[in-house]
C-alpha cells in the first residue's frame, strides 16, 4: 500500500473520529434534554422517556463500537509504515548491492534479499489483515447507527402521541436525528475511503 494511500485512510478516520465525537456528544446532551422533560411531566411522558434511556444507551454502544475502530488503526500505520521501511529496504539493495553483483551474485546477498522479500510480503499480509478487522468493525458501527435510527423514529412518533409537551420533544427529536444523520454520513465516507483501499 503506497503512503498517500494510508495518510488518505487516517485523514478519514479522523474526520470520522471528529464527527463521531461531536455528534454523541449532542446526541447524549438530547437524551438527557429528553429525560428532563420526561421527569417534568411524569407519566405522561413515560413512552418517551423509554425512547431517551435507549438513545442514551444506543450512544454508548456507538462510542464502544468507534473505540474498537480506533484501536486499529495505530496498528495498521504501525504496520505500513513497517512495510515502507522494509520495502525501501530491499529497493536500495536491489538497486545497488544486487545490481552491482549481476548474475554472479553471492548467495548469501540473495538470501538476505529473499528474507528482506517476505518481510514485506508478511507486513503487507499483515496490513490486509488490519483492513479487514477494520472494515468489519466500521460495519458494526454502521449497523449501531441503523440501531439508533430506529429510535430516533420511535421518538418521533412518541413526541407526536404527546399532545401538551410535543413541541419540545419533536424539537429533541429532530435534533437526535440530525446528529444520527452526520455519523451516518461519515462512516459512509469512511467505508468509501476504506473500500477504495481494499480494491
Amino acid at each position: 500500500m503506497h503512503i498517500d494511500t494510508v495518510m488518505r485512510l487516517v485523514n478519514a478516520a479522523y474526520d470520522l473520529d471528529q464527527t463521531l465525537e461531536h455528534a454523541l456528544r449532542e446526541i447524549d446532551r438530547r437524551a438527557l434534554n429528553a429525560l428532563v422533560l420526561v421527569k417534568r411531566h411524569g407519566t405522561l411522558l413515560a413512552g418517551y422517556g423509554v425512547v431517551a434511556q435507549a438513545f442514551r444507551e444506543q450512544a454508548v454502544s456507538l462510542k464502544a463500537a468507534a473505540a474498537d475502530m480506533r484501536t486499529l488503526l495505530p496498528r495498521l500505520i504501525e504496520v505500513q509504515m513497517r512495510a515502507l521501511q522494509h520495502g525501501r529496504y530491499l529497493d536500495s539493495m536491489n538497486l545497488s548491492v544486487l545490481a552491482s553483483c549481476g548474475t554472479n551474485c553471492c548467495a548469501g546477498l540473495a538470501q538476505s534479499r529473499d528474507r528482506w522479500q517476505a518481510r514485506v510480503q508478511e507486513d503487507e499480509a499483515e496490513a490486509h489483515k488490519i483492513l479487514l478487522q477494520l472494515l468489519r468493525a466500521v460495519e458494526v458501527l454502521e449497523a449501531r447507527v441503523a440501531e439508533q435510527e430506529y429510535v430516533v423514529v420511535n421518538g418521533r412518533i412518541e413526541a407526536a402521541l404527546s399532545e401538551n409537551v410535543g413541541a419540545p420533544l419533536n424539537r429533541v427529536s429532530a435534533e437526535m436525528g440530525q446528529a444520527i444523520r452526520a455519523v451516518s454520513t461519515g462512516i459512509r465516507q469512511f467505508h468509501s475511503v476504506l473500500g477504495g483501499v481494499l480494491s
